[in-house]
């Protein structure tokens, strides 16, 4: 290539790119403070007044904006008010639990339009990694129809996974669902044609969840402590999702309860999970691996021969959220996940077990947003991530 043409093509880029960058400040401030006359657009952005006439005018064709109304200008021509048009477009969020993948449709605005949940079980009725697999990926595709039919096209796909998740969308290990260096980001792709796709670790999609939409709202350092299967944890801090240095910040059930961890190796439940999912075991013989929740609903309800096992689970629990506190100062921790149905027992005894023992204790909630914390958070994921290439195509 000419050095004349090298030059041409860096401008180019360098004119997509401004562009790119202008209709994301137009969409953000009717997003954020709409709706909005050009003038008002333009004072917001800082923007020339034909930029905005121009994007603006785009933005409508595209239906990513409206004119909303037209506001009294006094003499002369009308003034047109701008709407961001974020109902018209939504994305794709799907949690997957051992046998369902929980599904939604979100739109821009983070509100759930859709909800579908799609069985994980083969042909032959049956769980298997291959099973869990094909019944993800034919929720991916059934909820992007449905999008279509309801005429607010998906733009992107959000997936929350029990297990380890690498930055390149690889789930590289996961008990719950037997799967092991699966690359989901890119069997997800390979089904939508292209569309921006995220997945995260169900315990972050919770933390994100809660922290945008849920109990958590305005905190700048939170943490969301997920029970169920195992046990796991979501980090916000400084008002930022904290996934560590191979994604694996959060991973409490590894934390080493006492010396004896060490006479042994953990290969999949580390060690303070094992003694949880343990409790379980030693109470119902060949229960599922998540009875240990039995266990604090018998509590709750007074069944004696609960006391002295649910007094060890409730024991680690408080011991997860100190380490969290301690290390992070956080300032709240969400309980979320397979909470028993008397959950105010467990904030109360997890207060009372931490009082006096670490500095400042973190202020204990019950997740406001439920079983459907990781789909809207998931869901929130992927809507930061596809709005730029949205509206800035």
């Amino acid at each position: 290539m000419r050095e004349g043409d090298t030059t041409s093509a860096r401008a180019t880029a360098t004119n997509h790119t401004v562009t790119r960058l202008n209709r994301t400040a137009i969409v953000d401030a009717l997003e954020q403070h709409g709706p909005l006359t050009r003038a008002e657009i333009t004072e917001r952005t800082g923007l020339a007044s034909a930029t905005v006439h121009r994007l603006c005018t785009r933005l409508v064709d595209e239906g990513t904006i409206a004119v909303e109304r037209e506001a009294d200008g006094g003499i002369g021509r009308p003034t047109h008010r701008y709407r961001f048009l974020g109902e018209s477009r939504t994305v794709v969020a799907i949690d997957i639990t051992d046998d369902t993948a929980r599904g939604a449709l979100i739109d821009m605005n983070g509100a759930v339009s859709h909800t579908h949940d799609t069985p994980l079980r083969g042909a032959d009725g049956a769980l298997s990694p291959t099973s869990r697999l094909d019944g993800v990926l034919q929720a991916v595709e059934d909820l992007i129809a449905t999008a279509a039919e309801r005429g607010t096209p998906a733009q992107g796909v959000g997936i929350a996974v029990p297990g380890l998740v690498d930055r390149s969308g690889v789930v590289g290990h996961s008990v719950e669902l037997g799967w092991s260096s699966v690359p989901l980001r890119d069997r997800v792709a390979e089904r939508t044609g292209g569309l921006p796709v995220v997945v995260e670790n169900d315990a972050n999609a919770v933390a994100v969840g809660e922290w945008a939409r849920g109990a958590a709202q305005g905190s700048q350092h939170m943490a969301a402590f997920l029970l169920g299967v195992g046990l796991g944890a979501g980090i916000v801090a400084d008002g930022r999702l904290l996934r560590g240095f191979r994604s694996g910040a959060g991973e409490i059930g590894s934390l080493i309860a006492d010396r004896s961890a060490f006479a042994r190796t953990y290969d999949e439940a580390g060690d303070l999970e094992s003694r949880v999912l343990s409790l379980g075991a030693a109470r119902t013989p060949g229960a599922r691996r998540d009875s240990s929740i039995s266990i604090l609903d018998e509590y709750a309800e007074g069944v004696p021969t609960a006391l002295d096992p649910a007094a060890e689970l409730l024991d680690y629990i408080a011991i997860s959220i100190a380490a969290l506190s301690v290390v992070l100062d956080t300032a709240e921790v969400i309980l979320s996940g397979r909470l028993p149905a008397r959950a105010d027992v467990l904030v109360s005894e997890i207060e009372t077990r931490l009082r006096g023992r670490i500095p400042n204790p973190p202020r204990i909630v019950i997740g406001a947003l439920g079983e459907r914390a990781a789909v809207i958070g998931v869901g929130q994921l992927v809507i930061e991530q596809v709005k730029g290439g949205l509206y800035l195509a």
